[in-house]
């Protein structure tokens, strides 16, 4: 299927599903009336949004037992009769199913799962990700690994929100600096794209996080490289207590908060500490 058809027919499910399935017309709504605020961290804005439909992502535990005691939400089988597919099959002939994504942190947000049971790991598919990002115009594709930030460590899936919504896209694309940026990034464009897939395609998975997108005849690829999945707040009890788990968006400077009190109390300060913690 090629752009923009998919593009098109992506618009029209997001668009069907947000009418039609309750629980995602619910958190949609909800999401235009989210709170947020400004952080200035090393010059850069960052927003911080209060979205408690995010609590189970965020919470989710995703250690080894945990993650084969719970039944997989993105296997075919186990969708919510109401969640509609639309199919795609890349040209490595990796198939994958495009979903509206229930609890969005985007005005406009896909999941998009390999159609099979198969380990988070990108290696192999960052040519997927380049088709999906080059038919997916209206969008930028995001990956989370397995130990970086994602819910479901257990079944591959890409994610995808709507252009101009994060705000490293626009500090890329203006070839704004980021030697400064609170969370360090590697960027690729088009002719650099070899040197990504060499890098993303080591053995075994660097702990990782990726932002990709296109815009007119550029591919852009941002790798944020990992140390470690959660911050010592997570884990922390009492006031120190933050629950935030930082995957592509968070890096990308817009901070999710599941939780009022996070979304109140959190700073400048703290965000640069847990970025310096796991970055």
């Amino acid at each position: 299927m090629k752009e923009p058809q998919l593009n098109t027919l992506a618009l029209q499910l997001l668009k069907k599903q947000t009418k039609e399935w309750p629980l995602a017309a619910a958190n949609y709504a909800a999401l235009a009336h989210v709170k947020t605020k400004t952080l200035s961290i090393n010059g850069f804005n960052f927003v911080v949004q209060f979205n408690p439909a995010r609590i189970t992502s965020s919470a989710a535990p995703t250690d080894p037992q945990s993650i084969q005691s719970r039944p997989c939400f993105l296997c075919p089988h186990l969708l919510s009769p109401q969640q509609e597919q639309l199919p795609f099959t890349a040209q490595s002939g990796n198939p994958y199913m495009i979903l509206c994504n229930p609890y969005p942190i985007f005005p406009q947000h896909l999941t998009i799962p390999d159609c099979h049971h198969t380990d988070q790991r990108i290696s192999g598919r960052v040519d997927d990700m380049l088709e999906l990002a080059e038919q997916l115009t209206d969008f930028v594709l995001f990956y989370n690994g397995s130990k970086s930030g994602a819910s479901a460590p257990d079944h591959f899936h890409f994610q995808a929100g709507n252009k101009g919504f994060l705000p490293i896209q626009s500090l890329i694309e203006s070839g704004a600096s980021l030697t400064h940026y609170p969370a360090p990034a590697l960027v690729f464009t088009t002719g650099q794209i070899d040197a990504a897939a060499a890098y993303l395609h080591q053995e075994p998975e660097p702990m990782l996080n990726l932002l990709c997108w296109k815009s007119e005849h550029t591919f852009y690829v941002v790798v944020f490289p990992r140390k470690q999945h959660r911050p010592s707040q997570f884990f922390a009890t009492g006031d120190a207590n933050i629950l935030l788990t930082p995957g592509t968006i968070d890096l990308g400077g817009v901070l999710i908060t599941p939780l009022e009190k996070d979304f109140c109390k959190l700073t400048a300060a703290d965000v640069l500490d847990i970025f310096t913690q796991i970055s």
